[in-house]
C-alpha cells in the first residue's frame, strides 16, 4: 500500500466514521513516521538539564490546561541537591521577586522556577531582554512553565528549550508515567507490603488521570490532578507503613491504618481538588475498593476482567504493566463500554471541524489570488493566520519529499 493509498483511505474513514478518525491517522502517521513516532518515551530531565542545555538557555514547560510540570523541576532539584528559588508570576510582587531570584542566582548559581508565565505576556518580552544581557553562572538554570498559549511571545520561546507536557492517553501509559515516577529503592524498601501498596496508589492515580481524558462521563468538570497529587500520596505511603513496620521484613495487612490512608486520599490530597458531591462520592468508591486488605490476595481484582499482578518488587509490577494491552477498555475505568465511541466521535467531528476550517480559508485565499487584485491578496493574509501559512508551507515540502520518485 502507497502512502497515497492510506492516506486517501484515512480521509475517506473520516468522512463516514468520526469515531474512526484519530486511530486512522495514527495508522497514517505509523505508515509515514514509524510506530514510535507517538509512542510515549520517559523524559530524561536530569540529562537535559546537566548536560544538554547551557545556563543561557531557559527550560519552558508548556503544558496543556489543568497540567502542572513544576513538580518535576522541584523533585529534580531535591534529588541533585540543588537550590531552586520558585515564583509565582501574575502580580507586580511577583515580577519584583522573579527580577531579584534572577539577578541573584545568575551571579552565584542555582535554579529558579518561574511557575504560570503565561499570565504576563508583556513582562515575558522585559525577561527576554534581561536573558539577553546575563553573563551566568554555569550552574545558573532557568525554568518557565506555562499553559499553552497564543499570548506566551514567540522570541521567548525560540529562545527556550521546550518540553510539551501532556497527559498520556489510556490506562497502561498512565501507570508506566506514574511508576516511572518512583524510586526503586524506595519501593522496595521493608517490609515488602510495601510494593503493592504503591503499585495501588499508581493504579489509582492512572485511573483518576484517565477518566479526565472523557468529561463529563468520567468527571463531571476538569481537575487539575497532577504529579505532586501522587507525590504526597506517597510520602503519606511510606509515612504509615515506616510507623507500622519498624523496619520488619513482613507486617499484617491487617495492621496498615487503612482508615487513615482512606481518608487522606479522598478527603485531602485527590479530594480536595474536587467541589462536586457526585465526583467526591466516586472518588471514595475507588479509594474504598483498592486500598484495604485484600489487596493483597492472588484473586483480587482491579477492573473489568483484570486481577492484581502477583510480586512484591517493584520489577514484578513493572513487568507486569509492559505486557498490558496497547488499547484498554474504557470498563478498567468504571465506565460504559461504548465511552470509547463518545469520546472518538467528539474528538473527531472537532478535528474534522478545524480540517474544513482550515479548508474553506485556503480555498478564500485561491480565490482572491485568481482574483489577481493587490486588495484581495491582503484580504487573504488578513483572514488566514500566519501560522496556518506556516504550516501549508511545511506541509507542501513534507509532501514533496515523501512523493515516490
Amino acid at each position: 500500500m502507497t502512502v497515497q493509498d492510506v492516506f486517501r483511505r484515512a480521509l475517506i474513514v473520516k468522512c463516514l466514521r468520526p469515531d474512526r478518525v484519530l486511530p486512522s491517522l495514527r495508522l497514517f502517521i505509523d505508515k509515514i513516521f514509524g510506530s514510535q513516532m507517538l509512542s510515549s518515551k520517559d523524559l530524561q530531565l536530569n540529562k537535559l538539564v546537566t548536560d544538554e542545555i547551557k545556563s543561557n538557555t531557559p527550560v519552558s514547560f508548556c503544558s496543556v490546561p489543568g497540567l502542572d510540570a513544576s513538580s518535576r523541576v522541584d523533585a529534580l532539584a531535591q534529588e541533585l541537591k540543588v537550590s531552586c528559588t520558585s515564583v509565582a508570576i501574575g502580580s507586580i510582587e511577583g515580577y519584583g521577586l522573579a527580577d531579584k531570584a534572577i539577578s541573584t542566582a545568575s551571579k552565584q548559581g542555582g535554579w529558579v522556577l518561574l511557575k504560570n508565565v503565561h499570565l504576563a505576556p508583556q513582562w515575558l518580552a522585559q525577561l527576554e531582554k534581561k536573558i539577553h544581557n546575563l553573563t551566568p553562572h554555569p550552574t545558573f538554570r532557568l525554568f518557565m512553565t506555562m499553559e499553552i498559549n497564543p499570548k506566551v511571545p514567540a522570541s521567548i520561546l525560540r529562545m527556550s528549550r521546550i518540553v510539551m507536557f501532556e497527559n498520556p492517553p489510556g490506562i497502561k501509559a498512565n501507570l508506566q508515567e506514574a511508576l516511572g515516577n518512583l524510586q526503586v529503592e524506595r519501593v522496595n524498601a521493608q517490609p515488602i507490603e510495601r510494593a503493592r501498596l504503591h503499585f495501588m496508589l499508581g493504579w489509582f492515580h492512572a485511573v483518576v488521570q484517565e477518566r479526565l481524558r472523557y468529561v463529563p462521563l468520567g468527571w463531571t468538570k476538569i481537575y487539575e490532578f497532577n504529579d505532586s497529587d501522587q507525590k504526597s500520596a506517597t510520602d503519606i505511603i511510606d509515612s504509615w507503613i515506616d510507623n507500622v513496620g519498624k523496619e520488619r521484613t513482613n507486617i499484617s495487612p491487617d495492621k496498615i491504618p487503612w482508615d487513615a490512608l482512606r481518608t487522606l486520599l479522598s478527603q485531602s490530597i485527590y479530594g480536595g481538588r474536587i467541589d462536586n458531591e457526585f465526583d467526591q462520592k466516586l472518588l471514595e468508591c475507588f479509594v474504598d475498593h483498592l486500598f484495604n486488605a485484600q489487596i493483597y490476595n492472588s484473586d483480587f481484582t482491579l477492573a473489568d476482567n483484570v486481577t492484581v499482578p502477583e510480586g512484591s518488587v517493584f520489577e514484578h509490577f513493572r513487568e507486569w504493566v509492559e505486557k498490558l494491552p496497547d488499547r484498554q477498555p474504557p470498563t478498567w475505568l468504571g465506565l460504559p463500554k461504548n465511552a470509547e465511541k463518545v469520546l472518538l466521535v467528539s474528538q473527531g467531528n472537532a478535528l474534522l471541524s478545524r480540517v474544513r476550517n482550515m479548508k474553506s480559508l485556503a480555498d478564500d485565499d485561491d480565490d482572491e489570488e485568481e482574483a489577481g487584485t493587490q486588495g484581495n491578496e491582503k484580504g487573504a493574509n488578513r483572514n488566514q493566520p500566519l501560522w496556518m501559512r506556516l504550516l501549508l508551507t511545511s506541509v507542501n515540502s513534507w509532501l514533496s519529499d515523501i512523493q515516490p520518485v
